[in-house]
């Protein structure tokens, strides 16, 4: 069943569009604040009741934004049956609007996560501890307590997706087939959000797609759409817990 429907989305198939009796729903919250005071915002767009959840983050570097007109583009779309998406634009709101990689104090937030951190300087400015950063403490709240069943992390400018460990790997080269993307599995980094999520959340999948440098073209936004759109569609829901 998942290998058809990721064929379908390979064979060209746009992102779901919306039912002729109405949009999904759209409900947009702040999840936390930036060093600067900057709201985190996030958009669940689809049924809050549904099994799944769908967390793409469109930026968590400043200097790495292309993945978020492919954002905008999953807004414009109705989410697959049975799937919320979770929408958060930019974990790293003010070294957006700086146009730095780091955030306001300096810290790569990619490596302020507890799983496997360790001391870093430099553009790798991992923070004096884990967890120090404002930005990193809100989404390991929002990951917590929605339980994604799938992340999505875009970066730069690599143009790969990357062979997460702990992730389902059928999932993460699909959606680089999807998307036009090599699949690759690179040396493992410290103090990572994917690597925690996967952590932390064992038998869900939270990994990164490198997208290519500069901005995207409209063929790449929509592809890499699709790509979200039949990864959720495709993921099996989460067992339910044991009591």
């Amino acid at each position: 069943m998942r290998r058809a429907l990721l064929l379908a989305a390979l064979l060209g198939l746009t992102t779901a569009t919306a039912s002729a009796g109405a949009r999904a729903l759209i409900r947009g919250e702040s999840v936390g604040t930036s060093v600067q005071g900057r709201d985190i915002r996030l958009v669940r767009l689809g049924d809050p009741a549904a099994p799944r959840k769908v967390l793409v983050v469109g930026c968590i570097h400043g200097t790495e934004r292309a993945g978020l007109p492919v954002l905008r583009a999953l807004r414009r779309a109705e989410p697959p049956t049975g799937v919320q998406l979770l929408l958060l634009d930019t974990l790293n709101p003010d070294g957006c609007a700086r146009g730095t990689r780091a955030n306001a104090n300096g810290v790569d937030l990619n490596r302020n996560f507890p799983w496997g951190w360790r001391r870093q300087r430099g553009v790798y400015e991992s923070g004096p501890r884990s967890s120090s950063e404002p930005e990193t403490r809100a989404a390991e709240a929002l990951i917590l307590r929605e339980k994604p069943t799938v992340s999505i992390w875009f970066h730069q400018h690599l143009n790969w997706v990357d062979l997460q460990p702990g992730s389902d790997q059928e999932l993460m080269r699909q959606y680089a087939a999807i998307a036009g993307l090599r699949a690759v599995r690179t040396a493992l980094l410290t103090g990572t959000v994917a690597r925690w999520t996967n952590h932390r959340l064992p038998g869900r999948s939270a990994f990164v797609v490198e997208l290519p440098a500069g901005a995207l073209p409209a063929s790449a936004v929509d592809a890499n759409a699709r790509a979200v759109s039949a990864m959720a569609q495709a993921v099996a829901p989460p067992a339910p817990a044991v009591r």
